[in-house]
């Protein structure tokens, strides 16, 4: 049975914002009080009642029949502001509505209207005061911290006539409705955000036509990839985006009620977190993608903890982990105390790093902290990393023992870490985060395979410009040689990946049959590891581990091959440092075209359905002539694919 007609229910909330049949008027003025209304929060009655306090907003007509019964606060001022008002006479006090274009033409006769005009208050808005027996009716005082509340303080009186959150609300306007209906204490108005938000979140999974983790899809194109794109412009508070609830719920964790208070909201969370992982899905995804990179660095620190907890959250390796958090802390450090970064930094399972990169960064790691704890430094870019330099040795000694399958070994260590270290905490865990997803784009695949629709490993494309091969050809001399980095397909630079900075590069001796192709490795300098905070330029072995880098030819109209490529496994090392050393192992890619493709293995035809037009030789002099099979669209182009 209905509790209330519902022609009358209709018409009660028809008359929000209405001068028809208004008994008093609400005004928004600017508290005293620094800071924000908060749930529950109660303002003095000064605050309330001062006339003198400054509006916000232009005063808004309401109906106590209906605000008296919907609004604990409002039921608790009425009768106070009643009699006040009364007893004091407050003639000529009350603030009202500006006019109506019919009401500037006819003479005032009602409580909104009549009176004279008596200048602006914030936002130009006119204040009217009323006279004679109409200086009666209760003016209601909302004290607010600001013009921004006035918006959600409005939608939650609108709340009490209505009874539903508005359609097109958006998650941080939901939160704020929350706040100051829990401020004015509107019956229903906190479940009523708080389902809102819900249903928000599951149309936001169901858009995306996923609830499970999202794949890295980098660099060739994969279904993912395009999942994250639509993941862009997570700034937007509307909902029609994949990503962007889940994103904009995180960006507004200032306005969270607390979980332990509102087990509702402790509901939604607990749906939250898997969704937020779900939505990076990998750290290679994340770092090499500009548009999910920024997503990230936009996080709070809870959100980023979220990703660090779960082991949902896919990796190549525990070093992009740490590399991820560097940058993240290299961004929002400093606006960090050392005891959320350390939380964080804790998060890392340091024990399941590869021995070879715990030998290099973990004792450079500790060097970094004990120089800057030295130089009373500290921060995102000195020593943030807190580890010690005897934990560092143990760490790196564990690590070496579990590459090598020594459980003796690991079961000493552990043995006499006891009572040193905290073994029960996420730095010594065992336990496994997800692998990296592979992307399933068939574009990896050799044209004509059976396995097109496979899933691939991740692969990040780079290039090199024709423009800048030839102008480096044209100063090559005799005997001379140029060398060229390539360029990242994302526009970060590098590639990101076992928690280094890689790069392809080609190097040519003047009149050479063949180009090599090698990689480069670099430190990131997010780790913020420079020579002041090592005490000299380091020197140190890295291994990419188990990858393929790839560059492309095209024969004539053709599909595109893969002209050469080369498997690194564990053995290939790289020293790194400021700036970055080459591979030992590099690639033969012959020039010309009688040079035929089986002495670097047999070429593998890559299916393509559309094409850029393909690249002329360079010009007159024909500088690029040798080179013309591998140039198309302007660019000489390939891939570093990272193997499981």
């Amino acid at each position: 049975m209905q509790p209330l007609n519902v022609h009358v229910a209709a018409a009660l909330g028809g008359l929000f914002g209405s001068e028809e049949a208004a008994d008093c008027a609400i005004l928004f003025v600017r508290s005293s009080e620094a800071g924000p209304a908060t749930a529950g929060s109660k303002r003095s009655r000064s605050q309330a009642d001062g006339e003198e306090a400054e509006p916000l907003a232009e005063p808004l007509p309401a109906h106590t029949l209906v605000i008296r019964y919907a609004s604990g606060w409002f039921a608790a001022k009425l009768p106070n502001t009643r009699a006040s008002q009364q007893l004091d006479g407050a003639a000529g006090d009350v603030p009202l509505l500006p006019p109506t274009p019919q009401q500037q033409h006819q003479q005032p006769n009602g409580v909104f209207s009549g009176g004279d005009t008596e200048g602006s208050g914030p936002g130009n808005f006119a204040i009217r005061r009323l006279s004679g027996a109409a200086a009666a009716l209760p003016v209601l005082r909302v004290p607010l911290g600001g013009p921004e509340e006035v918006p959600a303080a409005r939608a939650a009186v609108q709340f009490a006539y209505t009874g539903r959150v508005a359609a097109g609300t958006s998650v941080r306007e939901a939160l704020e409705l929350y706040r100051q209906g829990q401020y004015l204490q509107v019956e229903g108005c906190g479940a009523a955000c708080l389902a809102a938000i819900g249903s928000m979140l599951e149309a936001d999974v169901s858009s995306s036509g996923s609830s499970g983790t999202s794949g890295s899809g980098v660099g060739g194109g994969g279904g993912s990839a395009a999942e994250h794109s639509r993941a862009a412009g997570h700034d937007s508070c509307s909902s029609d985006q994949s990503g962007s609830v889940i994103l904009e719920l995180y960006e507004c964790i200032r306005l969270w009620p607390d979980p332990a208070l509102e087990p509702a909201f402790a509901s939604i969370l607990s749906a939250a977190e898997p969704r937020l992982v779900a939505h990076f899905g990998d750290t290679l995804a994340v770092l090499n993608m500009p548009e999910l990179r920024q997503q990230l660095l936009g996080l709070p620190a809870e959100g980023l903890e979220v990703l660090l907890e779960s082991d949902n959250f896919g990796t190549d390796d525990e070093s992009s982990i740490l590399l991820l958090l560097a940058t993240w802390v290299q961004r929002n450090g400093d606006k960090l105390d050392g005891g959320t970064v350390e939380r964080l930094c804790r998060l890392v399972r340091l024990a399941q790093l590869s021995p070879h990169f715990a030998r290099v960064m973990l004792p450079a790691l500790a060097c970094a902290r004990l120089a800057s704890r030295a130089a009373g430094a500290g921060g995102p870019c000195g020593g943030w990393f807190p580890i010690t330099c005897a934990e560092a040795i143990h760490l790196t000694s564990v690590c070496t023992a579990a590459a090598n399958k020594e459980g003796v070994h690991v079961g000493l260590l552990r043995r006499a870490g006891v009572g040193m270290y905290d073994l029960a905490s996420a730095r010594f865990s065992t336990r496994r985060r997800r692998r990296s997803p592979t992307s399933r784009s068939s574009a990896q695949q050799p044209s004509g395979s059976g396995r097109q629709q496979q899933q691939q490993p991740p692969a990040f494309g780079w290039s090199i410009s024709q423009e800048e091969l030839e102008r480096q050809l044209e100063g090559l001399r005799p005997g001379g040689t140029i060398s060229l980095l390539a360029d990242a397909d994302s526009g970060l630079g590098a590639i990101s990946a076992r928690g280094f900075h890689w790069t392809p590069c080609i190097a040519y001796d003047h009149d050479d049959a063949a180009t090599e192709l090698f990689m480069r490795c670099d430190l990131p300098a997010a780790y913020g590891l420079d020579e002041a905070s090592l005490g000299g330029p380091l020197a140190a072995l890295a291994r990419i581990g188990a990858a393929r880098l790839e560059v492309d030819r095209w024969r004539g109209d053709g599909p595109r091959e893969v002209a050469a490529h080369k498997v690194f496994n564990a053995s290939p090392c790289i020293i790194v440092g400021d700036q970055g050393m080459n591979c030992n192992m590099f690639i033969k890619v012959p020039l010309t075209r009688q040079q035929p493709a089986e002495a670097q293995g047999e070429a593998v035809a890559v299916s393509q359905s559309q094409r850029a037009p393909a690249c002329t030789s360079g010009g007159s002099s024909g500088l690029l002539r040798a080179w013309e099979d591998y140039l198309h669209g302007g660019r000489m182009t390939g891939r570093l694919v990272v193997l499981p």
